[in-house]
């Protein structure tokens, strides 16, 4: 009997996300204003890729802790709703989860209000190793916003993910807790796929061009680096070779989210047995398809629909 149960586990950051539609600029200064609506979801970089990935058929387990009171519940069953296997999340009653208020103007602008959590961030001793045995991939959603991996425990995590033959991501944020651009050097030599943006690229790297950036990546020990360039679509290296893949046009509504769908997406495909450039394609289809709507990951409904997308719009053809 085939061994495997999950195609992958997702790590890592899991809050509440109050999506505010209908914010301009010029409310800020109002005492009232009407918004168009306010939807209550999860979010966080590992559960919208967890979501996404399980729109797209896979079998998806989110590693993460939530609190036990109204934050947590809600997103809890929000999970369990979207068929995220949630077997594996910590419910802590001395954690406070965050909630994330996303202001959206109408152009698709947002801003972000965090009511910051306590003891956040699932820690090594909570998470069942051996069962690293039963999925095919980890993704660590994301490097630098989790908390207790960050500082102890990524590292043994990926190796023991490798060991166990999974194939591993790590998704990339910002340096929220000040940990310094070279903190995660001990971990990328056990990262299969590293897909920072171009920002957070620069930040581990000092290199401001995506080439020089991603060249330094694999010398630190990852095996393939993905550049998200947003607009621009994005930048794929390995050892063998290197290209960019171009974006799709689309009318943006909400770009909340999009590179942790681009991940989802690209995820999906290596997943799939694809190529490389036919990866990074999917990746930046989910990822435009996801700007369609406000949120971080209420518009991808499932991989058919990225196809047809895919079949239908064309891409833009950037300069580099």
């Amino acid at each position: 009997m085939d061994r495997v149960k999950y195609d992958i586990f997702c790590i890592g950051a899991c809050v509440q996300d109050i999506l505010l539609e209908g914010i301009e600029e010029e409310d800020f200064k109002n005492s009232v204003t009407v918004l168009k609506r306010a939807v209550f979801t999860s979010g966080g970089d590992a559960t919208n890729e967890a979501v996404v990935l399980s729109r797209l058929g896979n079998k998806t387990a989110l590693l993460a802790k939530i609190d036990t009171g109204m934050a947590g519940n809600a997103v809890y069953q929000d999970l369990r709703n979207e068929g995220v296997d949630t077997s594996q999340i910590v419910r802590d009653e001395h954690s406070r989860s965050t909630s994330a208020f996303v202001a959206i103007d109408s152009a698709g602008n947002h801003k972000f209000f965090l009511a910051k959590g306590e003891n956040e961030g699932i820690a090594l001793n909570e998470i069942d190793c051996e069962g690293l045995k039963n999925t095919r991939a980890v993704c660590v959603g994301s490097m630098y916003t989790s908390y207790h991996l960050d500082r102890c425990g990524m590292r043994e995590l990926m190796q023991a993910a490798r060991e166990a033959g999974a194939v591993t991501f790590a998704d990339m944020d910002h340096d929220v807790e000040k940990l310094g651009p070279h903190a995660m050097d001990h971990v990328l030599p056990y990262v299969d796929y590293l897909l920072p943006s171009m920002d957070e690229a620069v930040y581990i790297t000092g290199e401001q061009d995506e080439r020089k950036a991603a060249a330094e990546i694999l010398r630190r020990g990852v095996k393939t680096v993905v550049i998200k360039l947003g607009a621009k679509g994005c930048y794929v290296r390995d050892a063998k070779t290197e290209f960019y893949m171009d974006p799709f046009y689309i009318e943006a509504k909400d770009t909340t989210g999009c590179g942790d769908n681009f991940v989802a997406g690209f995820i999906h495909s290596v997943l799939k047995g694809r190529t490389l450039e036919e990866s990074a394609r999917f990746a930046c289809a989910v990822g435009a398809v996801n700007s369609t709507q406000i949120g971080g990951h209420m518009a991808v409904r499932s991989e058919r629909q990225i196809e047809e997308f895919m079949n239908t719009a064309s891409q833009r053809r950037i300069e580099r």
